[in-house]
């Protein structure tokens, strides 16, 4: 591979980590919170947010894809090209699951036919939902030292 590509791969990985950490510690520190405390009911905060999070984890999905190939085409070893892969089917189920469902339960749980249980399951999901959101942005920032080790060449 001459340099010139793999340079332009190279800097294809940091801008898509960069974009990908950046996103998500902007939705997760910033945006979530604040559209709950002033936004003037949750309903609206989550109809809000809902949307935010949908291009955020197809993004994620992108993301772990491209990760994935240009891992590849830089040889950078089986978990630099699976762990993107990873992460981005996490998202693509907590969108696809996760979302879906919560959105069908929603009814159950806050609407005028609302009950513990629906409550409860939303509950559960939503928390699945968290703990998934949590595991890719720390999977993405995990992936930083793992390319930089790649990357830095090794004393002969």
């Amino acid at each position: 591979m001459g340099a010139p590509l793999a340079l332009l791969l190279r800097s294809c990985v940091w801008l898509l980590l960069g974009t990908w950490i950046g996103a998500w510690l902007c939705v997760g520190a910033v945006v979530t919170p604040t559209a709950f405390r002033v936004l003037p009911s949750t309903e609206i905060a989550g109809a809000f947010v809902g949307p935010v999070l949908t291009v955020l984890q197809l993004y994620g999905a992108i993301a772990g894809v491209a990760l994935a190939a240009l891992a590849l085409a830089l040889r950078r070893g089986a978990l630099l090209c699976s762990l993107p892969l990873l992460l981005g089917a996490l998202c693509l189920y907590s969108h696809f699951g996760l979302t879906a469902e919560m959105a069908e339960v929603r009814g159950l749980a806050f609407g005028p036919a609302g009950s513990l249980a629906g409550a409860t399951r939303f509950h559960e999901l939503h928390q699945l939902s968290l703990r998934i959101f949590m595991a890719v942005g720390l999977g993405a920032v995990g992936l930083v030292p793992l390319h930089v080790r790649a990357q830095t060449p090794r004393p002969d």
